[in-house]
This record gives structure tokens, sequence and C-alpha cells, in this order.
């Protein structure tokens, strides 16, 4: 446990008009934890950290930075203005991550994520804690449409993915010839704390997120169907009674809310879907008449007032992005045109535990770099979130951040491990009688591979108080024991993202 340190009048600079801890009291230094940090372009497909370092300081130690570290310097409150810019933030206190893929569904309606530097800061006071997220977008644009309603000249149906742009990172994924089922979506942001870690996943050597993502990925479908879509991947704690605070930022419902989707992970097996919200509403609702069950179809279930009123439906007058509760009404004869739009997300204000977080970002057309500022109290006094408090300190990683993986060297441990016995030679797996045998995994991470083929099941069976009777319930695996190391299995994911079989072949 940390002890409590009394300052006199020394001051700390952390920016211009940023000071750190100046006061004296009984204030104490939060407890160090890991936590997980990812982005994505437009997708569910993330690159990031599945297990970072949040070094919480009295003052600034700039020494203990490293590309698994983020340290936490005190400041003085009101000393950070929550507006999406980073200018009251030191650079010299920020950490440098080079985020490594993450997830890429096997058959997926995304394009594969591209791995990209991100760079992260966090600083706290007495009340409050803050993060600092930018990176550049992989296909330099904001994403701000996700599953914008388009009218065709007959009927409503979500806006196609876009095409990746020449020149931007995503440009560069394996994918972009493929066939993509999936609607427009948006630029994202995930952080994950653990509220209760049983399983040892947030500690050092641990995996971190990639022990609770896509839990259900080796479940069977058809080849059109199997890891495709919004709601196949399912998300949970693996042990009875852990749980992880998951937050959620995303470009088009969190942008005009100012704040971001705050939830968390319950256990589960199998196919189902741990991720809930945390009690009270969320900022947006889903404008789908189908999701509403207001109808059997999906289309557009509201319309806004203003555009109606000022006979923007049916003109030239195609942008419309932001849609408030207040200015909804439900659908009207209009005679639509070909072109016109209808946002997907209607906003309103969160309620209860979904406003614990406040969130700000801007995106910089010039640069295509989103700078998002995070701000929550340190304790909210709800179970479901994790409260950066006083406590034992979680022990520092003493082990290197894993770096991007050698293609060349992944090929050979590919084989030496007799991966292709079952995945078969570039990984595009075995699929028979409307079913995989084996998997596809050529669009795996290196974080996927080691909790298949090794650190998930030891977890499992280490902690006491996963009973027998809920074993027997799990998943059945049939992947071997293969003991690697976590940057071994990035190099064999580094070398099977660049492998690329069309779907149906």
């Amino acid at each position: 446990m940390k002890s409590v340190i009394i300052f006199g009048s020394f001051i700390f600079t952390l920016a211009t008009g940023t000071v750190a801890f100046a006061h004296e009291d009984e204030a104490v230094v939060p407890a160090n934890t890991y936590f997980a940090m990812a982005v994505t372009e437009n997708s569910h497909n993330h690159y990031g950290e599945n297990l970072l370092y949040l070094d919480f300081q009295e003052h600034p130690d700039t020494t203990k930075i490293a590309p698994r570290i983020v340290i936490s310097p005190r400041i003085k409150p009101g000393s950070l203005t929550i507006d999406g810019k980073s200018g009251d933030w030191n650079p010299t206190y920020l950490t440098k991550i080079w985020g490594r893929v993450m997830n890429n569904y096997p058959l997926s309606e995304f394009y594969d994520a591209v791995p990209g530097e991100i760079t992260m800061g966090s600083a706290w006071d007495e009340d409050y804690v803050y993060f600092l997220v930018q990176w550049e977008d992989a296909n330099h644009d904001a994403s701000i449409h996700r599953n914008l309603w388009t009218y065709n000249g007959d009927k409503w149906s979500k806006k196609k993915h876009v095409k990746p742009n020449p020149g931007a990172p995503a440009a560069n994924a394996i994918n972009t010839t493929d066939e993509i089922f999936g609607s427009e979506s948006e630029d994202r942001v995930f952080f994950m704390f653990p509220v209760r870690d049983m399983q040892r996943n947030f500690r050092e050597g641990g995996l971190g997120c990639a022990a609770y993502c896509h839990a259900n990925a080796e479940l069977s479908g058809t080849s059109t169907e199997a890891a495709v879509g919004e709601d196949v991947a399912a998300m949970h704690t693996n042990v009875p009674e852990d749980k992880a605070d998951v937050w959620h930022w995303t470009s088009t419902r969190s942008l005009p809310s100012h704040t971001l989707k705050d939830g968390h992970l319950v256990y589960g097996i199998g196919d189902y879907n741990g991720r809930k919200g945390d009690k009270g509403n969320a900022s947006t609702v889903n404008n789908d008449s189908k999701k509403l069950k207001h109808s059997k179809t999906g289309q557009p279930a509201f319309m806004s007032y203003r555009d109606y009123a000022a006979g923007n439906y049916g003109s030239d007058n195609k942008d419309r992005t932001k849609f408030d509760q207040s200015d909804a009404i439900p659908m009207r004869e209009v005679k639509f045109v070909k072109g016109d739009t209808i946002p997907y997300s209607i906003n309103r204000p969160s309620t209860g535990g979904r406003g614990d977080v406040t969130a700000l970002a801007t995106f910089d057309e010039k640069s295509h770099r989103w700078t998002l500022e995070i701000k929550r109290a340190r304790n909210t006094g709800d179970g479901d979130d994790y409260q950066f408090m006083v406590g034992t300190d979680a022990n520092a990683p003493d082990n290197p951040a894993a770096i991007i993986g050698d293609a060349k060297r992944g090929e050979q441990l590919y084989l030496t491990h007799g991966c292709s016995a079952c995945h078969q030679d570039k990984g595009q797996g075995l699929f028979q009688g409307g079913k995989w045998t084996f998997p596809r995994i050529q669009r795996s991470s290196g974080a996927t591979i080691l909790k298949t083929v090794r650190f998930n099941r030891e977890m499992r069976g280490a902690v006491r108080s996963f009973i027998a009777d809920e074993m027997k319930k799990s998943a059945q695996r049939i992947m071997p024991d293969i003991q690697i190391s976590e940057q071994e299995a990035e190099d064999i994911a580094s070398w099977l993202q660049l492998q690329f079989t069309t779907l149906g072949n």
C-alpha cells in the first residue's frame, strides 16, 4: 500500500497552465493497476495493447515511462480542460505505444486492422482521473456515419462500408479487395479495467482483455456467417464473479454526447454475451424500427422535425449526422429521393452510471489524427466500476512488451509446432458439411493464439473458485497445449495476417 506523502510548497509543472500537486492534505496515491486499451478503424478489428500498466505518481517520474507503462502524475484540480485538445498535456509525460493487431475476424464484415502508433497519457487529482489518447486514423477519415440510413429510391438501407482511401494505412490491409458484408461503422476506443480478477489476467504476464474478448471465436457456422456481424462475437469473463469495467468511445455516438458507453463484463460460457451496460440510460437510441419492435423490417423509426419542417428531405441537403431525441418525430409521408439520409443513432442525455465518464474528442483533417480526452471520478461508488483508490499496487511488468512480429520466423514456428496439420498450410482452415472442422485462422492476433494454445486454460485450472460443474459446461477446446512466448505468438500472427484466402475458397 502506498503511504501518504505530504508536500509543502513544491510545485511540479505538468505543462503550461497545468500544475502537479502543491497542497498539504490527506489524499493518497491510487494503487497502480493493469488495464487494456485499443483503437479501431471504422470496425471491430482493432489494434492496441491488451496489457498496460498504469503507474500513479505523487509527482512525475519520467524514468518509469516504457512501451507498456503509462505514468499518471498528480495534478492541481482544474489544470486540465476536457475539450478534446492536448495543449495542456506535457508531451514528455506521454507514452508511445506501438499498437499491435489485437483482433481481426476470421471471416469479416470489416476490413482488417493494421498496426499503428498510439500516444497515451494519464493524470489524477483529489477527485478525478484523466486519460489522453491520440492516434492517426487508419483510413484518414472521422467515420461518423455508423449505419447511416440511406434511401436508394425504393427503400431504406444502411450505408455500406467505405473503401480504404489510397495512401492511408488502411489501404495496406490484406482483405481490401474481398467482399465485405457489413455496413458503415465508426472509429472506436476501448478501455478495460479489472474489477475482480480471480483468473489473474490483469497482472504481470497475464492476457488482459485478450482473455475476455471474442470468447466464442471457435464456434462453427456457415462460411458466410461465421464471425460476421456486430452481434456474433461474445465477450465475457471466464470465472464466476470475475468482472471488468469497459469504457467504449465511438465517433458516431459518443462524439455529440460528450460521454461514452460505460459498461462491464460478467461471467459466461460459450456464445453468451456478458457485456452489459451500467445502470441508467445510454446516450443514444438505435433509430431502427425492427430493433425498437415497431415493425418486422429494418428502416428508420424516426425523422428530424427540423429537417421535415424545413423541407430538407427530398432536397439537396444530404448531410444529416446529428439527431437529438427532442427533435425526433415518427416517420411521416414524405417524397424521399435517392440519396436522402437519416441518422441511425438518436442522441439523448445519459443517466445513472452510464453518464459517469466525460469524453471529448477532436479530429484534425490535416494530420488525420484523433485526440480523445477522458475524465471520470476516481470513486463512483458503483460496484460495476473500477475505483481508482488507495490499495495494493500491482507488480510492475518486468517482461518487455512484444514488438511487431517477424513473419519469416512466424512461418517457421507455424510449421514446427504442427499448426498446418489442422489449420492447413496457410491457415485457411477446413470447412466441411456446413461447419468449420478446423477454423480459418488467417486473421488471428498474437493474443488470440496465445490464449487458445496455452495461457487461458492454465489460468482456468489454477483458479480454485472455478467449480467443477461450471468447467463441465464450458466450451470444449480441442487445441493441444503448445508452450510459446508472447513474442512467438506475435510472430506466428504476423505471418498468418499476410496469408489470404477469399471468402468461399
